[in-house]
């Protein structure tokens, strides 16, 4: 029974002192991948380029609605002097084309947003690329997204955010 508790002891012992030898350092980080992206070159351009495109559709719009209201106001001026059948044709066509400029509007609206998210969700690829290689070479065993709410305390130090955009702005330039 004595032979029994010493090997058990001499085993625990060997386990005790052999764990240290194996553990691996951890190494903690976190960015900020929303800053990341408002601060890049590549989500500055991104945001320019959604940003002209939606100016230009716009503007397009505004030219529809001020014909709508130009039709509109001529149907308000002479309905009294047009007859029945005139006005209820000007009356149609201002539901027609207002039904069309709102279909359009709808259409404008889903399209830039999803253009909007595909540029994100590209870039936000690209960025997470670059996280892993700053978290490879800083040698940080894990690294966490602070703007989803995650992480609500933590050193500055640990910030990669400012190591990343640089290293993204690098790499997306070439």
């Amino acid at each position: 029974m004595k032979k029994i508790t010493v090997l058990s002891m001499l085993i625990l012992a060997l386990f005790v002192f052999s764990v240290p030898a194996y553990a691996k350092e951890l190494k903690i980080g976190y960015v900020n991948l929303q800053r990341a992206l408002t601060e890049s070159e590549a989500g500055k351009q991104a945001r320019e380029k959604l940003k002209v495109e939606a100016e230009a559709k716009e503007d397009e719009l505004k030219g529809e609605q001020v014909e709508l209201k130009a039709l509109n106001d001529e149907i308000e001026k002479k309905a009294s002097v047009w007859n029945e059948e005139t006005r209820a044709a000007k009356e149609r066509e201002l539901r027609k084309r207002g039904q069309a400029f709102q279909d359009k509007y709808v259409e404008y609206e889903q399209e830039l947003n999803l253009k909007e998210k595909k540029t994100i969700s590209e870039i936000v690829e690209e960025l997470s690329a670059t996280v892993k290689e700053v978290a490879k070479k800083g040698g940080y065993t894990y690294v966490f997204e602070k703007s989803a709410g995650g992480i609500l305390v933590a050193p500055d130090g640990d910030d990669l955010t400012d190591t990343v955009i640089e290293d993204f702005n690098k790499t997306s330039k070439k």
